[in-house]
């Protein structure tokens, strides 16, 4: 006759009700985490365009496909240039903005 498996590996840690509550369980487990601190001082990149939460809604324009590949080359080579993304979008933007002194 063979014995009860041990099932002790199964059970719990956590009450699976701490989950409706919040999680508390969940911060209890997490050890804390302590920021890295880099040598290296970050440069600081400056928009021409601040950074502000704006209403935006889409417009949709045909381009011709010259014009569509020399944006998106643009839009990759300032990306490389500055190390952060720039958007095809904000480069339309730009223009548009110095086309209309704004």
């Amino acid at each position: 006759m063979k014995t009860k498996p041990n099932t002790e590996q199964f059970k719990l840690n956590k009450d699976p009700s701490d989950f409706l509550e919040g999680g508390a369980a969940d911060i209890v487990d997490k050890p804390e985490k302590k920021p890295k601190v880099d040598s290296k001082p970050k440069k600081l990149i400056v928009q021409s365009v601040p950074y502000t939460k704006v209403h935006r809604e889409q417009k949709i324009f045909r381009l011709s496909l010259d014009l569509i590949q020399e944006l998106k080359k643009e839009s990759y080579e300032r990306s490389l240039k500055t190390g952060t993304r720039v958007t095809e979008t904000e480069l339309v933007e730009r223009a548009l903005r110095s086309y209309f002194d704004r």
